[in-house]
């Protein structure tokens, strides 16, 4: 049976407060600071428990993440969760959110700093092992070094620019760095893209099957490539709204003027990527879309894949599962109108071009797309012909594989259970937070051969969630390129572009996008069938939340009414007042479900006890 590194090995404490004080602390045990590292084995344990700061990114509930819930791609019934105060502008820098060990702040903050802090000590030390080779402690610190840098991206794609510690061993939480203040924006851009390139130059191009999950070259190389993308978008490079926000040493904490050549460094980390040829999208020269999407979220492994945790499945399913289906199904994590209306039709044209005043929606009449009646429909996923409302009818392979709707038949083995989401049917009770608030579910990374229902604690399939894919990388090259040869920079033109934009794209099952849409030949015209595509293509993989942001669209994409079907509704007929756009009852407990979207918002604050403790330290604008 092979062993995946994604079931972290705990060889150390979880509430460490120096580097090695955990040994020091726990006299009875056989391992101390002078032994660990002299046999293979422990220096392994070491190593691996370095993984283990990594986030589980499997949880779309809000309970640790708000990524997806904070998105304009979906709403979470669960009123208890932390995403409600950021979608009201409640957010605080003194007492939201706590900082107990289940938090947003304990899982997104002092974890990733507990995570450099023992990544420094491990290469610190690797070297004292006297049964590696040389090579062997090469790339084990290189692996190491890896880490290090993921976690700082991690603290920088929430909070913007951080301290960087450099290669001092240090507990972030020692009176010693009390008088630190973070670096600036370019400064954390330098040397993360500096570790990661020094990383790669000792990581391997693959791991062996029995350690599917270490760091791979690809894998420092495809965070250097979304670091460099967010670096160039609108929010770090010359953003006004940044002017004259300087550190304790003086300097603009931001680039306080616009740089295209960012936009060259970008396309040239994802053109990097692209050309070690390790890599490849499931499914591009053979097989169905259908086929392919279940290999690229279902399958365990697959050659897309470029670095990812394997993470029991049980948070994912349990909050995406409809409560109908029986067992632990909550299926409060709802799917988004506006995610609905993003995916394309069979024809390969996109059905809502904008909406109204009023949130009604544009429709291209040249996609086929209806709202009115109803039709029968052959799942091509679940494989149950039922009448559905037309608008879910006749649209793209990503559609069938990401949405569930009302009046489908839920199957899960040999569990079929037709699932009904308006008021009284089996999947809304109306008295608790476990249903869906839009009438829809997300049914990506859904196996349909798997039954929930019957799943005990000790039993629940394991998910392999991608951190990092090579679609990304490509839809990362194709705007990178698009914004470096409207600028006029780097030797790159459109169709550059466009042919890897395509490749994702004819994966899919859809025409290449310059053959329905002209536009897409300019610059405006790529620009946003790129930002359509990563919407779709990137659905739930915790992407639309910095897109929106990075970008600076947040205050127009992520605020406003939140729309769904009228999951009020008694009666899922024809005629029950079901099949509607409706404003849904409520976003995460915030009644009315409006959100709202400020400047401050862009970035996360960093809290209060930080500010008291860190009496250097710069907080992020407005607030």
């Amino acid at each position: 049976m092979k062993k995946y590194i994604l079931i972290v090995i705990s060889l150390l404490s979880l509430s460490l407060v120096s580097c090695d004080s955990w040994l020091n602390r726990q006299p009875d045990e056989p391992m101390t600071s002078e032994n660990i590292f002299e046999k293979m084995l422990t220096t392994r344990q070491y190593l691996i428990n370095v993984y283990s700061w990594i986030n589980n990114e499997t949880d779309p509930s809000g309970q640790s993440n708000i990524w997806e819930a904070c998105s304009d791609e979906c709403t979470v019934s669960f009123g208890n969760r932390w995403h409600r105060l950021f979608n009201n502008d409640s957010w605080m820098v003194s007492s939201n959110p706590s900082v107990s060990s289940s938090s947003f702040l304990a899982k997104n903050y002092s974890l990733y700093w507990k995570g450099i802090r023992e990544a420094s000590y491990f290469m610190e030390n690797v070297e004292r092992c006297p049964e590696l080779t040389a090579e062997q402690k090469e790339e084990w610190s290189a692996e190491a070094r890896f880490l290090r840098a993921y976690y700082y991206f991690c603290l920088m794609r929430m909070w913007g620019p951080v301290p960087i510690l450099g290669e001092e061993c240090a507990d972030y939480t020692s009176e010693e760095l009390r008088d630190i203040d973070r670096n600036t924006w370019d400064e954390c851009v330098e040397w993360v893209c500096g570790e990661l390139d020094r990383a790669a130059e000792d990581l391997p191009l693959t791991q062996p099957d029995e350690w599917l999950g270490r760091a791979t070259k690809g894998a420092a190389m495809a965070v250097k490539a979304r670091l460099l993308l967010y670096s160039a978008r609108s929010l770090y490079n010359g953003n006004p709204m940044y002017a004259g926000i300087k550190n304790y040493y003086g300097k603009d904490l931001f680039p306080q003027t616009y740089d295209a050549n960012k936009w060259v460094k970008a396309a040239q980390a994802a053109e990097d990527l692209i050309n070690l040829h390790v890599y490849e999208i499931v499914g591009e020269n053979a097989g169905t879309p259908y086929e392919s999407w279940k290999k690229v979220f279902v399958e365990r492994w697959n050659k897309e894949i470029i670095f990812a945790r394997q993470n029991n499945s049980y948070n994912w399913r349990v909050a995406t599962t409809p409560e109908g289906v029986g067992g632990r199904a909550y299926g409060g994590v709802a799917v988004t109108q506006k995610l609905v209306d993003a995916f394309a039709m069979e024809n390969g044209r996109y059905p809502i071009t904008g909406y109204y005043s009023d949130g009604m929606p544009m429709i291209d009449e040249q996609s086929g797309y209806s709202e009115s009646g109803f039709e029968y429909l052959t799942h091509p996923v679940l494989g149950n012909r039922e009448e559905t409302f037309k608008m879910y009818v006749g649209r793209e392979p990503r559609f069938y594989m990401s949405v569930f709707w009302n009046n489908l038949t839920w199957v899960g083995g040999s569990n079929k259970v037709k699932i009904t989401m308006h008021r009284g049917g089996n999947s809304y009770s109306g008295t608790s937070d476990n249903y869906s608030v839009t009438g829809y579910l997300p049914y990506k990374f859904a196996n349909p051969n798997y039954d929930t229902k019957n799943a005990s604690s000790t039993t629940w399939e394991a998910i392999t969630w991608p951190l990092f894919r090579y679609a990304e990388v490509l839809l990362n090259y194709a705007e990178a390129v698009n914004e470096a040869a409207n600028a006029g920079v780097g030797e790159y033109i459109i169709s550059d572009a466009l042919t890897q934009l395509n490749r994702i794209r004819t994966r899919a099952g859809v025409p290449n996008i310059e053959t329905l849409y002209s536009e897409a030949n300019t610059y405006e015209g790529l620009k946003k069938y790129i930002l359509r595509e990563r919407q779709i293509e990137l659905n739930f993989e915790n992407h639309r939340y910095f897109d929106t942001r990075t970008n600076l669209l947040s205050e127009v994409e992520d605020a406003g009414d939140v729309y769904g079907m009228n999951v009020a509704a008694t009666s899922s007929s024809h005629t029950g007042g079901f099949w509607q756009r409706t404003v849904i009852p409520h976003d995460g407990g915030n009644n009315p479900s409006t959100r709202v979207f400020t400047k401050r918002q862009y970035l996360l604050p960093f809290y209060q006890s930080e500010v008291d403790r860190l009496t250097n330290l710069t907080q992020n604008p407005f607030y």
